[in-house]
């Protein structure tokens, strides 16, 4: 029986889902490779003793709490705050590529931009550990590596977004979309305790990159035969079913051949900026509650540390059951007129934004009360979620000509809480004991509410004029030239 997807009848399993597996496989891929130094510099960093009298002034040790292990003697003496000019490292690459990544990928589409960074980042990964001699010059290397990580990161970011807006029709951008996206929450599941597993089982720091650069290195190969920036360009894969019911739904869509970007329209137009604004509040959220929740539970619950990373990955793995049922609700509700896109994008955008921030601090508030956090942890990260069904699919819908120049902007301003929020944290929890947390938590309330207010009051889901304006031009030049040249008549002789 053939499998029916969509409306569009098809024989097999509709090329764009596989294009948007393969965009999901491609995250989780990269983020892979990303925290497999992340974990591998834990072995090879000396780290304080497990135990602080300023962490906590109520909550009491787990009898089975331990001391991480080290597989490796020659640590990196380095302070602090060399540690945190790698994180920074990141950031700036991350700021610096997305706007021109965002403006190629628009022109020449998106599938080398995707497949090219997993590609140099899995070559890397395979000589990195060969270059590393335990010397302080190791902090040139690793900075190199990670802003090259950050670079790499926003150029996979824009073209996933350029793709997906040029494979994904209206009526299926939320199952689609959430496809491709959650595949970092997946990574994020595992990221912890499989690198750990790996070092700890062979007793080397570097086994973990040589797995993560051969699946790396396995999906940028495959990708360049299988995946295409543009459905046109995969006709001869494709069921003529399914062409043709893209045709039709696509037909919006301008083929990679723009020259010039409206920016001055770009620049004042409200629905962007809302959506800026609500995505600087979501990785604000987002990198809060991904770092802070296990240090939440190792650090003030004083949970043991395979306990720490179970609870962990069931928040996070909620989180990723979450983002793909959202997607596909969202297209349920919306294909069933049960509800409108602008209304149904600004609800999901508050459960994905004021959901995660409510119960984080819901989950201060409990105390030592080690159950009701865990629960308070585990429902918050599943509300954040609804954020893939509502901000991220905003992101197509807003200039689907433009999708990598308008992701380029929205990744270029999202560096921005990952340079301020440590700062924050810094500040308001030096000490990291139980009351300092919960100011932290209400600052986090506070910013998601204030940029979530924006969204609300701007976001819009219609496409904006600047998107078709260049195209209307140019339909209208070629209709021009298109008419019979008109003929003069002969004049009479006299």
């Amino acid at each position: 029986m053939p499998l029916n997807l969509t409306r569009c009848k098809c024989t097999v399993i509709p090329y764009r889902y596989v294009t948007a597996f393969l965009l999901g496989t491609a995250t989780i891929v990269y983020f892979l490779m990303f925290v497999s130094f992340m974990r591998a510099f834990r072995h090879l960093h000396p780290k304080s003793p497990y135990y602080n009298s300023s962490y906590s002034i109520n909550c009491t040790f787990d009898r089975n709490v331990s001391r991480i292990e080290h597989v490796n003697e020659n640590f990196y003496h380095w302070p602090s705050t060399r540690t945190r000019e790698l994180s920074r490292a990141y950031v700036w690459g991350y700021l610096i590529t997305p706007l021109l990544s965002g403006l190629v990928s628009d022109r020449k589409g998106g599938k080398y931009f995707v497949s090219i960074p997993i590609l140099v980042i899995s070559v890397i990964e395979v000589i990195a550990p060969s270059m590393l001699s335990g010397s302080d010059s190791d902090f040139y290397i690793l900075f190199t590596w990670y802003f090259l990580i950050g670079a790499g990161a926003a150029m996979v970011a824009c073209g996933i977004n350029s793709i997906l807006a040029h494979w994904t029709p209206v009526e299926e951008r939320g199952r689609l979309g959430s496809l491709a996206y959650c595949g970092t929450q997946f990574a994020v599941t595992f990221h912890s305790e499989i690198p750990d597993n790996f070092i700890l089982a062979t007793n080397l720091w570097n086994t973990p990159f040589y797995i993560y650069s051969a699946l790396g290195l396995i999906w940028s190969v495959s990708f360049l035969f299988l995946g295409s920036s543009h459905y046109h360009i995969r006709k001869h894969g494709m069921h003529q079913s399914e062409l043709q019911y893209l045709q039709d739904k696509l037909q919006h869509i301008k083929d990679f051949n723009r020259q010039r970007v409206p920016w001055l329209k770009i620049a004042t137009s409200g629905p962007l900026w809302a959506l800026i604004i609500i995505n600087m509040g979501h990785i604000w959220i987002w990198t809060a509650m991904i770092t802070n929740l296990p240090f939440y539970l190792r650090y003030v619950l004083f949970f043991s540390n395979e306990k720490t990373m179970g609870y962990a990955c069931l928040a996070y793995m909620s989180l990723s059951c979450c983002t793909l049922m959202c997607g596909f609700f969202s297209d349920f509700l919306t294909s069933r007129k049960y509800i409108q896109t602008r209304t149904l994008r600004k609800v999901y955008t508050t459960f994905g934004a004021m959901g995660p921030a409510v119960f984080l601090l819901t989950a201060a508030y409990t105390g030592c009360h080690r159950t009701e956090a865990v629960f308070m942890f585990v429902i918050g990260m599943s509300f954040m979620g609804f954020y893939f069904g509502g901000t991220k699919i905003n992101t197509l819908e807003l200039a689907p000509n433009f999708s990598g120049t308008v992701i380029g902007l929205v990744n270029m301003f999202e560096s921005v809480p990952l340079l301020v929020l440590p700062i924050v944290e810094r500040i308001v929890s030096p000490t990291n004991v139980l009351h300092e947390k919960k100011l932290l938590f209400w600052i986090h309330l506070a910013v998601l509410a204030v940029t979530n207010m924006f969204f609300t009051l701007f976001g819009s889901v219609d496409v904006q004029s600047w998107d078709s304006e260049e195209v209307e031009e140019e339909q209208e030049m070629e209709h021009f030239y298109s008419y019979p040249t008109a003929t003069l008549a002969p004049r009479p002789s006299d």
